[in-house]
């Protein structure tokens, strides 16, 4: 079980990197991210590291008008995606949206009372909604040990645990190496990089024998 401070910072890093997986940011998100990069919460080394030097340099340059058009390239909103962003595509039969894993990750979502937003148009399983389940297990987790409710705490941390090995791991880390490989601004790359690192650095924690 990981401490108070380890779940906060997760939650963060998994929450911001859920949103621009989901959405590119508009200027007025760009501008604040200088100071968001300076508070990055979890260690900058390995592909964090290379994520954060990275968003810096994409800062220099890059408008937020360039980044929506490679985010838009790269996971296809409006045309054909460079890589798509379903966990189904990746691993179902048939490579199509909406196959046996968009419902498991449904159910998975569920088990913490929890949907995504608009279930009939978006398949749940995107890879920004399911760093987002992350972060709400990390959250969920949080809460409770603020109550003094350490094995609802430890449930909660648990089933983000078990949906990590369950559905992100076994997709998500290609994914990302495609996103970091055909992204052509440094922004997208960024976030590729940054999300490997989150989860690298998540799986370790995970991994670890349990604290007494």
């Amino acid at each position: 079980m990981l401490t108070a401070d380890e779940l906060d910072r997760f939650a963060a890093a998994f929450t911001v990197l859920g949103r621009f997986h989901l959405l590119p940011p508009e200027e007025e998100a760009l501008t604040c991210l200088d100071e968001l990069l300076d508070e990055w919460p979890l260690p900058a080394t390995g592909a964090t590291a290379v994520g954060l030097d990275l968003m810096r340099r994409s800062r220099l340059h890059e408008s937020a008008v360039r980044i929506r058009r490679d985010h838009d390239r790269l996971y296809g909103r409006t045309a054909k995606a460079t890589v798509a962003p379903y966990e189904s595509v990746h691993r179902g039969t048939d490579g199509l949206v909406f196959d046996v894993q968009t419902l498991q990750v449904r159910a998975a979502y569920r088990t913490l009372g929890l949907r995504a937003p608009e279930p009939n148009k978006e398949p749940d399983d995107h890879i920004g909604l399911e760093l987002d389940f992350l972060a709400a297990s990390c959250l969920r987790a949080l809460d409770a040990l603020d109550l003094g409710l350490a094995d609802d705490a430890e449930r909660c941390w648990r089933t983000g645990v078990d949906f990590l090995h369950d559905h992100v791991l076994a997709w998500a880390p290609d994914v990302l190496r495609t996103v970091a490989d055909k992204s052509t601004t440094e922004f997208m790359a960024a976030v590729a990089h940054l999300t490997t690192g989150a989860l690298d650095a998540y799986t370790t924690v995970a991994c670890e024998p349990a604290r007494p």
